[in-house]
Order: C-alpha cells, then structure tokens, then sequence
C-alpha cells in the first residue's frame, strides 16, 4: 500500500516492520495493524484488513509522535521486534 505526505511518497513494501497487533470482531480474525518505520525514519501506521469487521478498512497514514509511543503499547512484539524497538529507543527493558 502506498501514501503520499507532505510530498513524500510511502510505501508499505519498502518500511521496517516493527511489529503489529490483531484485529477481531466478535471473536473472528478482521486484520492487523503495523508500526512501520521508513528509509527517512519516519513512523506508519499500516491496517490491513479482511473485511469481516465493517467498522476497520485499510490505511496507512503517518503517525505522529505522541501517537508512536501508544501505538507501541499496542503491539504484540517477538524477541527480535522487541530488541528492535530497543535500540530505536522506543520502548526499555527493564
């Protein structure tokens, strides 16, 4: 998926995956929704969905500061993710 902000042209084949969380409706599986990191370090939001909840559609929008550290609470990291996300500063293990 590709988006353009503030003249800068994203797309999700070419960002860091940091991680995602999933979506469910009513118990079923609806999506997933990812923090991406790009080439210039800028954050992206990116959900993408199967269409069993009406309510959530695809997006991808870039995220803003405030925004990166909530939806870093969000996620379900792996081991790797989660070093990842360390050394980007994003989160501390204690």
């Amino acid at each position: 998926m590709k988006v353009t902000d503030n003249g800068k042209r994203y797309n999700t084949d070419t960002c860091e995956d940091l991680g995602k969380y999933d979506h469910h409706n009513n118990g079923n599986y609806s999506g997933s929704t990812h923090l991406l990191r790009a080439k210039d370090g800028t954050y992206l939001e990116w959900t993408s969905t199967n269409g069993q909840d009406c309510y959530l559609r695809d997006n991808l929008c870039v995220v803003g500061d405030g925004e990166v550290a909530e939806l870093v609470d969000s996620l379900r990291p792996d081991e790797e993710e989660e070093a990842r996300l360390a050394e980007l500063g994003l989160i501390e293990i204690v």
